[in-house]
Protein backbone atom coordinates (compact mmCIF):
# COMPACT_ATOMS: atom_id res chain seq x y z
CA UNK A 1 0.00 0.00 0.00
CA UNK A 2 1.24 3.15 -1.27
CA UNK A 3 2.20 5.86 1.83
CA UNK A 4 0.42 8.29 2.60
CA UNK A 5 1.16 12.27 1.81
CA UNK A 6 2.14 14.10 4.50
CA UNK A 7 -0.45 17.20 3.55
CA UNK A 8 -3.76 14.41 3.10
CA UNK A 9 -3.08 12.80 6.37
CA UNK A 10 -7.01 13.10 8.00
CA UNK A 11 -7.74 15.60 10.76
CA UNK A 12 -10.16 15.55 14.11
CA UNK A 13 -10.81 18.97 15.43
CA UNK A 14 -12.59 18.40 18.85
CA UNK A 15 -15.66 20.64 19.55
CA UNK A 16 -17.24 22.26 22.38
CA UNK A 17 -20.65 21.30 22.09
CA UNK A 18 -22.84 18.02 21.79
CA UNK A 19 -22.56 18.57 18.00
CA UNK A 20 -20.66 16.91 15.24
CA UNK A 21 -19.85 16.90 11.49
CA UNK A 22 -18.14 14.47 9.49
CA UNK A 23 -17.27 16.37 6.45
CA UNK A 24 -15.76 14.52 3.08
CA UNK A 25 -13.70 15.48 0.48
CA UNK A 26 -13.84 15.03 -2.85
CA UNK A 27 -12.52 12.48 -5.57
CA UNK A 28 -9.27 12.10 -6.38
CA UNK A 29 -8.62 14.83 -3.58
CA UNK A 30 -7.67 14.71 0.16
CA UNK A 31 -8.66 16.08 3.60
CA UNK A 32 -6.55 18.86 2.85
CA UNK A 33 -9.14 20.61 0.59
CA UNK A 34 -11.95 20.26 3.57
CA UNK A 35 -9.78 21.78 6.34
CA UNK A 36 -10.20 25.39 5.79
CA UNK A 37 -13.56 24.64 6.30
CA UNK A 38 -13.76 22.62 8.84
CA UNK A 39 -11.91 24.79 10.82
CA UNK A 40 -13.52 27.90 10.34
CA UNK A 41 -16.79 25.91 11.15
CA UNK A 42 -14.84 24.73 14.41
CA UNK A 43 -13.99 28.12 15.58
CA UNK A 44 -17.53 29.88 14.88
CA UNK A 45 -19.63 26.96 17.12
CA UNK A 46 -17.20 24.86 18.83
CA UNK A 47 -18.74 21.95 16.42
CA UNK A 48 -16.55 18.75 16.27
CA UNK A 49 -15.63 18.38 12.96
CA UNK A 50 -14.30 14.78 11.84
CA UNK A 51 -12.10 14.50 8.04
CA UNK A 52 -11.46 11.32 7.18
CA UNK A 53 -9.23 10.22 4.45
CA UNK A 54 -11.29 8.16 2.19
CA UNK A 55 -10.00 4.41 0.72
CA UNK A 56 -7.47 4.78 -2.34
CA UNK A 57 -6.95 9.01 -1.71
CA UNK A 58 -4.20 10.28 -0.09
CA UNK A 59 -1.44 8.09 -1.64
CA UNK A 60 -1.32 7.02 -5.48
CA UNK A 61 -3.85 6.97 -8.45
CA UNK A 62 -2.66 3.57 -8.64
CA UNK A 63 -3.85 2.49 -5.16
CA UNK A 64 -7.51 4.99 -6.06
CA UNK A 65 -7.97 2.97 -9.12
CA UNK A 66 -8.03 -0.19 -7.12
CA UNK A 67 -11.08 0.66 -4.94
CA UNK A 68 -14.42 1.56 -5.46
CA UNK A 69 -17.33 3.42 -4.44
CA UNK A 70 -18.66 1.04 -1.77
CA UNK A 71 -15.37 0.83 -0.18
CA UNK A 72 -15.61 4.64 0.65
CA UNK A 73 -19.38 4.60 1.85
CA UNK A 74 -18.20 1.79 4.31
CA UNK A 75 -15.59 4.36 5.85
CA UNK A 76 -18.17 7.15 6.14
CA UNK A 77 -20.78 4.70 7.62
CA UNK A 78 -18.08 3.85 9.83
CA UNK A 79 -17.13 6.93 11.24
CA UNK A 80 -20.89 7.94 11.38
CA UNK A 81 -21.78 5.72 13.63
CA UNK A 82 -19.00 6.05 15.99
CA UNK A 83 -19.96 10.09 15.78
CA UNK A 84 -23.62 9.32 16.68
CA UNK A 85 -22.29 7.15 19.72
CA UNK A 86 -20.79 9.94 21.53
CA UNK A 87 -22.61 13.33 20.34
CA UNK A 88 -26.01 14.80 20.87
CA UNK A 89 -26.51 15.69 16.84
CA UNK A 90 -24.47 14.49 14.30
CA UNK A 91 -24.44 16.28 10.78
CA UNK A 92 -23.12 14.79 7.52
CA UNK A 93 -21.66 17.00 4.59
CA UNK A 94 -19.17 16.93 1.96
CA UNK A 95 -17.62 18.22 -1.04
CA UNK A 96 -17.86 17.20 -4.79
CA UNK A 97 -18.10 13.27 -4.28
CA UNK A 98 -17.85 13.59 -0.71
CA UNK A 99 -21.38 15.22 -1.03
CA UNK A 100 -22.56 12.13 -2.71
CA UNK A 101 -21.66 10.04 -0.06
CA UNK A 102 -23.00 12.52 2.66
CA UNK A 103 -26.35 12.54 0.66
CA UNK A 104 -25.99 8.75 0.14
CA UNK A 105 -25.58 8.48 4.24
CA UNK A 106 -28.45 10.71 4.89
CA UNK A 107 -31.03 8.31 3.26
CA UNK A 108 -29.43 5.37 4.65
CA UNK A 109 -28.35 5.77 8.18
CA UNK A 110 -30.86 6.73 10.94
CA UNK A 111 -30.80 9.46 13.76
CA UNK A 112 -28.15 12.13 11.66
CA UNK A 113 -29.34 15.64 11.71
CA UNK A 114 -29.22 16.99 8.27
CA UNK A 115 -26.99 16.60 5.61
CA UNK A 116 -24.76 19.11 3.65
CA UNK A 117 -24.44 19.57 -0.02
CA UNK A 118 -21.37 21.48 -1.69
CA UNK A 119 -20.77 21.24 -5.53
CA UNK A 120 -22.47 17.09 -5.47
CA UNK A 121 -21.65 15.77 -9.77
CA UNK A 122 -25.67 15.34 -10.61
CA UNK A 123 -24.76 16.66 -13.47
CA UNK A 124 -21.42 17.85 -15.21
CA UNK A 125 -20.70 20.18 -17.72
CA UNK A 126 -19.13 18.02 -19.83
CA UNK A 127 -22.24 15.84 -20.25
CA UNK A 128 -20.42 13.12 -22.13
CA UNK A 129 -17.71 12.39 -19.60
CA UNK A 130 -19.28 9.53 -18.20
CA UNK A 131 -19.43 7.70 -21.23
CA UNK A 132 -15.92 8.92 -22.93
CA UNK A 133 -14.22 7.74 -19.39
CA UNK A 134 -15.90 4.46 -19.71
CA UNK A 135 -14.40 4.17 -23.37
CA UNK A 136 -11.02 5.38 -22.96
CA UNK A 137 -10.90 3.55 -19.56
CA UNK A 138 -9.94 0.34 -21.07
CA UNK A 139 -6.85 1.67 -22.92
CA UNK A 140 -5.50 4.26 -20.92
CA UNK A 141 -6.66 4.20 -17.30
CA UNK A 142 -5.57 7.35 -16.25
CA UNK A 143 -6.62 11.02 -17.85
CA UNK A 144 -4.77 13.64 -16.94
CA UNK A 145 -6.12 16.80 -15.47
CA UNK A 146 -7.01 20.06 -17.23
CA UNK A 147 -6.27 23.22 -15.75
CA UNK A 148 -3.03 23.13 -14.40
CA UNK A 149 -2.62 26.90 -12.95
CA UNK A 150 -5.75 26.55 -10.93
CA UNK A 151 -4.56 23.32 -9.49
CA UNK A 152 -0.84 24.18 -8.85
CA UNK A 153 -2.65 27.24 -6.77
CA UNK A 154 -4.65 25.26 -4.61
CA UNK A 155 -1.46 23.36 -4.39
CA UNK A 156 0.25 26.22 -2.86
CA UNK A 157 -2.70 26.60 -0.53
CA UNK A 158 -1.63 22.63 0.88
CA UNK A 159 -3.94 20.88 -0.73
CA UNK A 160 -3.38 17.52 -2.23
CA UNK A 161 -4.63 15.98 -5.32
CA UNK A 162 -3.81 13.20 -7.83
CA UNK A 163 -2.92 14.74 -11.04
CA UNK A 164 -4.87 12.52 -13.14
CA UNK A 165 -8.15 10.96 -12.96
CA UNK A 166 -7.85 7.14 -12.02
CA UNK A 167 -10.91 5.74 -14.93
CA UNK A 168 -11.77 2.55 -13.22
CA UNK A 169 -12.23 4.36 -9.63
CA UNK A 170 -14.35 7.24 -11.51
CA UNK A 171 -17.16 4.89 -13.12
CA UNK A 172 -17.60 3.85 -9.76
CA UNK A 173 -18.19 7.70 -8.61
CA UNK A 174 -20.40 7.63 -11.48
CA UNK A 175 -22.57 4.57 -10.09
CA UNK A 176 -22.60 6.28 -6.89
CA UNK A 177 -23.66 9.14 -8.54
CA UNK A 178 -26.47 7.92 -10.23
CA UNK A 179 -27.06 5.94 -7.47
CA UNK A 180 -27.83 8.76 -5.02
CA UNK A 181 -30.05 10.52 -8.36
CA UNK A 182 -32.28 7.35 -7.39
CA UNK A 183 -32.74 7.67 -4.13
CA UNK A 184 -32.35 10.96 -2.75
CA UNK A 185 -36.33 11.87 -3.28
CA UNK A 186 -36.32 9.21 0.12
CA UNK A 187 -34.23 11.73 2.12
CA UNK A 188 -35.90 12.10 5.68
CA UNK A 189 -33.94 15.05 7.19
CA UNK A 190 -33.36 18.43 6.43
CA UNK A 191 -30.63 19.75 3.68
CA UNK A 192 -28.07 22.45 2.73
CA UNK A 193 -27.91 22.71 -0.61
CA UNK A 194 -24.63 24.72 -1.72
CA UNK A 195 -23.37 25.28 -5.24
CA UNK A 196 -20.78 27.24 -7.16
CA UNK A 197 -22.13 29.11 -10.08
CA UNK A 198 -19.06 29.40 -11.41
CA UNK A 199 -17.91 25.42 -11.04
CA UNK A 200 -16.12 24.66 -13.34
CA UNK A 201 -16.87 20.91 -13.51
CA UNK A 202 -20.38 20.36 -11.57
CA UNK A 203 -23.14 21.82 -14.04
CA UNK A 204 -25.39 24.49 -11.62
CA UNK A 205 -28.42 22.45 -12.29
CA UNK A 206 -27.09 19.83 -10.07
CA UNK A 207 -28.10 22.16 -7.00
CA UNK A 208 -31.45 22.39 -8.89
CA UNK A 209 -32.37 18.74 -9.14
CA UNK A 210 -31.10 17.81 -5.55
CA UNK A 211 -33.30 20.86 -4.35
CA UNK A 212 -36.46 19.63 -5.95
CA UNK A 213 -35.90 16.41 -4.73
CA UNK A 214 -35.42 17.33 -1.41
CA UNK A 215 -37.37 20.42 -0.77
CA UNK A 216 -40.11 19.00 0.72
CA UNK A 217 -38.07 18.02 3.72
CA UNK A 218 -36.95 21.41 4.36
CA UNK A 219 -34.23 21.75 1.90
CA UNK A 220 -32.00 24.99 1.48
CA UNK A 221 -30.51 25.81 -1.15
CA UNK A 222 -27.31 28.49 -1.66
CA UNK A 223 -25.39 29.74 -4.83
CA UNK A 224 -22.78 31.19 -4.44
CA UNK A 225 -21.03 33.60 -6.90
CA UNK A 226 -17.53 33.38 -6.76
CA UNK A 227 -16.23 30.17 -6.16
CA UNK A 228 -14.86 27.78 -8.47
CA UNK A 229 -15.71 23.88 -7.87
CA UNK A 230 -12.87 23.56 -4.78
CA UNK A 231 -15.22 26.06 -2.69
CA UNK A 232 -14.08 25.26 0.68
CA UNK A 233 -10.87 26.43 -0.17
CA UNK A 234 -12.32 29.65 -2.28
CA UNK A 235 -12.94 33.12 -1.67
CA UNK A 236 -16.27 32.64 -0.68
CA UNK A 237 -15.10 29.71 2.57
CA UNK A 238 -16.73 32.39 5.13
CA UNK A 239 -19.80 32.36 3.64
CA UNK A 240 -20.30 28.73 3.43
CA UNK A 241 -18.83 28.51 6.99
CA UNK A 242 -21.56 30.78 8.69
CA UNK A 243 -24.48 29.04 5.84
CA UNK A 244 -23.24 25.29 7.45
CA UNK A 245 -23.49 26.67 11.19
CA UNK A 246 -26.82 28.59 10.64
CA UNK A 247 -28.23 25.14 9.33
CA UNK A 248 -26.82 23.01 12.62
CA UNK A 249 -27.68 25.91 14.71
CA UNK A 250 -31.14 26.20 13.34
Amino acid sequence: MSEVHPQAKPFFLAGSSGQALLLLHGFTASPSEIRPLAELINTINGCCVSGIMLPGHGSSPEQLNTTRWPEWYQAVNAELRSLLEQYQQVFVGGLSMGALLALHAGVKIEGLAGVMSINAPVYYHQRFLPTFANIIGWANPYYPKKDLAAIKKLEDQGRFAYPVMPLKAFQSLNRLRKTVMAEVQNLQIPALIIQSCEDESVHPRSADFLFAKTRARGSRLVMLTGSRHVASMGVEKEQIAQEMVTFMDG
